[in-house]
């Protein structure tokens, strides 16, 4: 939920914050205590448990958001979508969104998204594409599209002829929103991209549903040099401007999943939206 890759400054590019160094937080290794891995430094640890103090429902609300964002891979792949650009993606925790395309798609075409290193060096040595699937790990800033999009890993790996699943798993409440670089220019250079029939999946942190927590948990991360934007309902849905958003819309992960009732400690919200056609 709030934790899903490294710390990305608003609009940053070509970083060089040690994010794999235990004297930096990262969203990714917190991420990691709260699912019970030990990819960990002992400061991400304290960090996450005064979080937790604060918000005792943030490991399940993240649980919930997990679930969401695996069961929407699994369905877009069902409905035949094979490509898959994995925007921060953080650790690798089975199953990941990786897997859940490949065991659908077998010769599914994925690129893999974070700038820590680190990320890339675990992700190399678990997450695993068997042929004829192809599995790309790139090390890069999402906020520099142009980049991105130019990398060989993505040149190489991505049919932009066909659909792909741009996923922004919580990874743009960690960038920063401004005039000079709106959040949602940022993500219409993918989106412009992205062929007819594409998907777009955001989760994003919000205050809307537990104010006081959320934004006590937002303090803790700032402080620590991992700064955490939270957006509304009406700040995150014009990211999905010119896409069919799928039913039930912009929502809480707990309500998209229909397996736990929606009260006041939801974290986040989580959407999926469709490139139509002469979009």
């Amino acid at each position: 939920m709030l934790f899903d890759h490294a710390a990305v400054p608003a609009h940053s590019s070509g970083s060089t914050a040690p994010t794999d160094s235990p004297a930096w937080t990262s969203s990714a290794r917190i991420q990691n205590y709260l699912l019970g891995g030990r990819d960990y430094y002992e400061r991400d640890r304290e960090l996450a448990e005064r979080m937790n103090a604060k918000a005792p429902f943030l490991t399940d609300a993240f649980h919930y958001e997990r679930q969401y964002v695996l069961a929407m891979i699994q369905a877009l792949a069902i409905a035949g979508v094979r490509q898959l650009l994995d925007f921060g993606c953080g650790l690798p925790h089975r199953p990941s969104p990786v897997e859940v395309i490949t065991r659908v798609q077998p010769d599914a075409r994925v690129v893999c998204i974070d700038r820590d290193r680190t990320v890339h060096a675990h992700g190399r040595a678990l997450l695993q594409a068997p042929a004829p699937a192809v599995l790309e790990h790139l090390e890069a800033d999402v906020c520099d599209a142009q980049t991105v999009l130019a990398s060989p890993e993505v040149l190489k790996t991505i049919n932009w002829h066909e659909p792909v699943i741009l996923l922004f798993g919580s990874v743009l409440h960690h960038i920063r929103d401004t005039p000079a670089h709106p959040v949602a220019v940022l993500i219409n250079q993918y989106k412009e991209i992205a062929a007819p029939g594409s998907a777009l999946v955001i989760t994003h942190a919000t205050a809307d549903f537990a104010g006081k927590p959320i934004r006590k948990a937002a303090k803790f991360m700032a402080k620590a040099g991992c700064p955490l934007y939270l957006r509304s309902r009406d700040e995150v849905m014009p990211l999905f401007d010119g896409w069919a958003l799928s039913a039930p819309g912009l929502a809480a992960p707990q309500e998209m999943t229909l397996e736990h009732p929606v009260g006041e400690e939801a974290a986040s919200y989580v959407g999926m939206a469709w490139k139509e056609s002469g979009r």
